[in-house]
């Protein structure tokens, strides 16, 4: 039995991530297809055929890399709980991240789709952080703002929102049902319903733009979302 079992409850269910076949594809075939490409500049441009031997070592190493990138990023979840949710990682993921319902701002949860967008880029590639829990090429998420996540749950203390650290986002199909499932713990915790519920208004709402563009339509980057 986890600390988190004895804190929160009985895990209730857990979500998984959500997957993009085509992000997996893709990320899979970039070793595949810089042996080609060295197989072909060897063939056709006269290159030496030490090329190939490099691109096959380098093509591995890429393949390899892309692989526990894509398990790390694919065992995200998030576990419901009766009084709280933890989000995690089976791979590689360090300590779960948990919190009281009671520790989450009500108005800040959200459903977004084409979640994959906030990712900014850095040096030709597009970075996906630790604290984000989803997967390349993710679409549906749902987002809220819960505590600092450096600290654990305690039995008889709220720990208050904080704003930015403290913002989560777990990308799924599912998202809907998740959100739901927050706002009912929200009220089961003693929030009032029509505070509980007030965010329940949006919808799933579209993410504008890319990078720091999308994710600054995100709550959780400022401290005031009071309806």
């Amino acid at each position: 039995m986890s600390d988190y079992t004895i804190v929160l409850g009985p895990r209730v269910r857990r979500y998984r991530t959500s997957v993009s076949p085509l992000a997996v594809a893709w990320y899979l075939s970039i070793g595949p297809l810089l042996l080609v490409a060295c197989a072909v500049a060897v063939m056709f441009f006269d290159r030496g055929p030490e090329l190939i031997v490099i691109g096959a070592a380098t093509g591995l190493l890429m393949l390899a890399i892309s692989i526990v990138f894509l398990a790390w990023c694919t065992s995200a979840y998030l576990d419901l709980h009766p009084h709280g949710v933890v989000l995690g990682r089976t791979v590689l993921g360090g300590r779960p991240r948990a919190m009281w319902f009671t520790e989450i701002h009500p108005a800040s949860i959200r459903v977004f789709s084409d979640i994959d967008t906030i990712r900014p880029l850095r040096g030709g590639q597009r970075m996906l952080y630790p604290s984000w829990h989803f997967s390349p090429g993710a679409d549906l998420a749902v987002t809220f703002l819960g505590p600092d996540p450096g600290g654990d749950p305690a039995p008889f203390r709220a720990r208050p929102p904080q704003p930015v650290a403290g913002l989560a986002i777990f990308g799924s199909r599912e998202a809907e049902q998740i959100a739901a499932a927050l706002r009912e713990g929200l009220e089961r915790g003693g929030c009032p319903p029509h505070l509980a519920r007030w965010s329940a208004q949006f919808g799933i709402q579209e993410l504008k733009g890319t990078g720091l563009r999308a994710q600054g339509q995100i709550p959780g980057k400022w401290a005031d979302w009071t309806p």
